[in-house]
């Protein structure tokens, strides 16, 4: 009875050891697709700046459309930039907003004006070296016969070498600097959205409303 009791015991222990026996998940490699390979989203269409008119007056008769309408002032402008966040967490996210938002405003300040300079330099390198070896058996001289045997000109112990190394590096820099700055009154963030896994998307837009309600903000709390 008592070698019964200790085999089941026994039996228990294996079966648990079995049971808690850690599992190795494997990943199919034809599921992931090579970096080499990877291509870029073609659905994805980038938009840039965006400019609203006021209808001045229509020219047809089915009513107030773009189509049919003659442009007037100004009403609105919306400008729409985009960042890379290079990663999912929730810092890279809001970091990549950030930097999207700054980007859109450049944009716009380089629509409304920038300044662009151009200047192009040539620089020509010239070196020459010359090098000369001698190696004389007997004195060389332009009054003197230079005596010298078979076995000694076999040996080549005059001889002189003359070297002449010519370089020339010529190089072509062009420089193009473009600056644009200002201040921009008005101007608030119309849209944040994610795009993808790790890009970002930041619309400005800034209109008459939002002109005037910076007007008026910047009046009331002047000097406060």
């Amino acid at each position: 009875m008592k070698r019964l009791i200790l085999v089941s015991a026994v039996a228990l222990v294996l079966s648990a050891c079995g049971s808690t026996k850690p599992t190795t998940r494997t990943t199919d490699p034809g599921s992931v697709t090579p970096i080499s390979a990877q291509k870029l989203s073609t659905s994805f269409a980038r938009r840039g700046v965006k400019i609203e008119w006021e209808c001045a007056f229509g020219t047809g008769m089915f009513g107030m459309t773009d189509a049919v309408c003659s442009k007037g002032d100004i009403r609105a402008i919306e400008v729409t930039d985009y960042a890379a966040s290079y990663g999912n967490s929730e810092v890279q996210r809001e970091q990549a907003f950030r930097v999207a938002e700054m980007k859109a405003k450049a944009r716009l300040r380089h629509f409304i004006n920038e300044d662009v300079n151009s200047s192009q330099v040539k620089s020509t390198l010239g070196r020459n070296v010359e090098k000369a070896n001698d190696r004389l058996k007997q004195r060389i001289s332009t009054n003197e016969e230079v005596a010298m045997s078979d076995t000694e000109a076999d040996k080549e112990t005059n001889w002189a070498v003359r070297e002449n190394t010519t370089n020339t590096v010529q190089t072509m820099t062009e420089t193009v600097r473009v600056n644009a700055a200002g201040i921009l009154r008005g101007l608030y963030v119309k849209e944040a959205n994610i795009v993808d896994r790790q890009t970002v998307q930041v619309t400005l837009r800034w209109d008459k409303d939002s002109e005037r309600a910076s007007d008026y903000f910047r009046n009331r709390f002047r000097g406060q």
